[in-house]
C-alpha cells in the first residue's frame, strides 16, 4: 500500500495562509449580501406600504393617431373560439358574437398567467399605406409579477432578439421619450416552405411623474417609493410591435413617430407630492 504523503509544517501553513487570503476576498461581499438580506426582511415586516390607486397612464387607446386610424381589441375566452374583435365592430363590447361568451382585453393565455388585478390594453392601428402596428399596455395590480421584462416572454414565443436599443421620440415640450427598441425575428412554416418574419417590439414604462425605457431602472423607483416613500404606485408598460425588413432601420422612424403621438394621449399628468410633516 503506498504511503499517504503527510502535510510538513510549512505546507500546512502555506495552506492556511492561502484559505486566509482567500477569505478576506471575499468578505465584503459577503458582509454587502448579509446586511442587504438583513434589510431586505427589516422592511418586509416593518415597512407599511401602501398601494397607490391613481396610475400614471389613461387606460384607453384613441381611435386616430396622427394618420393612423386604431381600435381597441376583445378577446373571447372560449376554448372552442377564441377570436379576437375590433372593439368598433362589435354592437355589445362585452359578448362574443360567435359563440355569445363573455369578452375580455386580453388574450386567455395571458388571463390565466397574470395576476387577477391586472388591468390590459390591446390595440391594432393601420395607415393609408396598409401598414399596421399592435399596442399593448399592461397597469400592474398589488402584484409586480403583472410586469416582467418583456424578453423573456418574446424568446419563450420563439423569437430571436437580435439587436436591442434605445430610440429617442420627440415630444412636444418636453424632453424626448426613450424607448427601448428589439429587432426581433422568428421562423414561420408557409407553404412556400420555412420563412423568416422579422419584426420590431419597443417598450418603456411609466409610473407617477416617471418614464424609463430601462427594467432595471424601473426596479430601483419602485423600491425607492416604497423604501422612502411607503407607497408602491401602480406602474404600466406600454409596447407597440410591427414588421420590418430585416437589413433596414427604416421601421426606426416609425417607432419614434408612433410612440411621440401616443405617449401625450395615455400619459396622466403627476399629482402633487403631499407636503411632509411640519413642512409648507
Amino acid at each position: 500500500m503506498a504511503a499517504v504523503p503527510r502535510l510538513g509544517a510549512d505546507e500546512g501553513g502555506h495552506g492556511r495562509g492561502v484559505v486566509s487570503r482567500v477569505q478576506m476576498k471575499y468578505r465584503p461581499f459577503i458582509i454587502v449580501i448579509v446586511l442587504l438580506a438583513l434589510a431586505v426582511l427589516a422592511l418586509q415586516y416593518t415597512v407599511d406600504v401602501r398601494v397607490a390607486d391613481q396610475a400614471g397612464i389613461r387606460m384607453a387607446l384613441p381611435t386616430r393617431l396622427g394618420d393612423w386610424r386604431g381600435s381597441e381589441l376583445r378577446f373571447c375566452h372560449n376554448e372552442a373560439c377564441l377570436k379576437e374583435f375590433p372593439r368598433e365592430e362589435l354592437k355589445d363590447a362585452g359578448k362574443c358574437p360567435a359563440c355569445g361568451t363573455e369578452l375580455f382585453t386580453m388574450t386567455l393565455i395571458e388571463y390565466k398567467s397574470l395576476p387577477t388585478d391586472t388591468e390590459f390594453l390591446k390595440g391594432k392601428y393601420t395607415n393609408a399605406a396598409g401598414e399596421s402596428v399592435f399596442v399593448s399596455i399592461v397597469l400592474s395590480g398589488r402584484e409586480r409579477e403583472s410586469i416582467h421584462r418583456p424578453e423573456r416572454c418574446l424568446v419563450g414565443q420563439g423569437n430571436s432578439i437580435d439587436k436591442s436599443y434605445v430610440l429617442e421620440a420627440p415630444l412636444a415640450g418636453q424632453k424626448p421619450l426613450g424607448v427601448m427598441t428589439l429587432e426581433t425575428s422568428r421562423p414561420v412554416d408557409l407553404r412556400s416552405g420555412k420563412q423568416t418574419l422579422s419584426g420590431y417590439y419597443a417598450y418603456w414604462f411609466v409610473g407617477q411623474g416617471r418614464e424609463t425605457p430601462s427594467h432595471g431602472t424601473r426596479m430601483f423607483w419602485l423600491a425607492w417609493d416604497r423604501i422612502v416613500h411607503s407607497v408602491a404606485h401602480r406602474w404600466a408598460y406600454i409596447a407597440i410591435a410591427g414588421r420590418r425588413e430585416a437589413g433596414s432601420d427604416k421601421f426606426q422612424q416609425q417607432v419614434k413617430d408612433f410612440a411621440g403621438l401616443l405617449q401625450p394621449e395615455i400619459k396622466l399628468a403627476a399629482p402633487a407630492r403631499p407636503a411632509t410633516p411640519g413642512g409648507s
